[in-house]
Formats: structure tokens, sequence, C-alpha cells
């Protein structure tokens, strides 16, 4: 999920503000400079105290690259025999060069695991500097 902020409380309580799927721009290539990618991974018991390799690559709707990152995560110890959630918070920015289809990659151990998708659409601007939508918000 991409929202706005997010962050775990000491409680271990996953806090979203601003969840969203869709953004707009008048101008591109657009630069977005703050959104945060959130996760939840499950491990079984039989996973605890391994570690998983992480990537995130986000991709535009021809599958073309525009950014990548990894890490590791490593799962802890939970209850005998139950599985564990284990939230994510993945700061990030980007620039999209046009209006479209993208989508964010969640792979872990190279296993595609979860696609967040994100439309980017263009929001035409008015000789005057207003969008259509703040002009009518005026009348």
């Amino acid at each position: 999920m991409l929202a706005d902020a997010a962050n775990i409380s000491r409680e271990g309580k996953l806090n979203i503000l601003g969840a969203f799927d869709r953004i707009y721009g008048t101008k591109f290539p657009l630069h977005w400079p703050r959104m945060v990618l959130v996760t939840r991974f499950e491990a079984s018991a039989a996973e605890f105290g391994s570690e998983k390799s992480l990537e995130i690559i986000t991709m535009d709707a021809d599958g073309k690259k525009l950014g990548k990152a990894s890490g590791k995560m490593k799962i802890g110890e939970g209850r005998t025999g139950r599985q564990i959630k284990i939230n994510h918070v993945l700061p990030m920015g980007m620039t999209f060069p046009t209006p479209g289809e993208y989508s964010i990659e969640i792979l872990v151990n190279g296993e595609s695991k979860a696609t967040v998708p994100l439309e980017v659409v263009q929001r035409e601007q008015k000789q005057n500097g207003q969008t259509e939508s703040e002009q009518q918000g005026t009348n």
C-alpha cells in the first residue's frame, strides 16, 4: 500500500495516513518527493530465525525498471506454532517521466509476493494557472 505517511508504534500498531493508488500532476516529468510503501509480511514458525532477501522494484506499464531498493529482513522468534506479522514502512520519492500506469513489485528471495499499482494522471492546467477542478470550485 502507498500512503502519505505511516509509522509503527511502540506497541507494534501500524498507523497509516493518506493511503492512495492515484496521484495527479500538471507538469511532467513529475517529481513526487515523499510517499511511503507500507508492507506486512507473514512468517511461519518454520521461518523463525531465518533471513530473507527483499527487493522493491518500481516499473512503468511497459515493464521498464525506474528504481530498485534491496535489503535483508531477519525473521524474529514468535510463539510456538503461530505466524508472526512483520510490518515495514519504506519512505521513498519518485520521478514519473509521463502520466500512466506504474507498479511497485515486492520480491522475497527473488519471488514476487505482491504488486502495488499506482496511476499517475495528468491534470490539465488552464491559462490562468488553475486546474479545471479548482475553477469549478469557485462557482
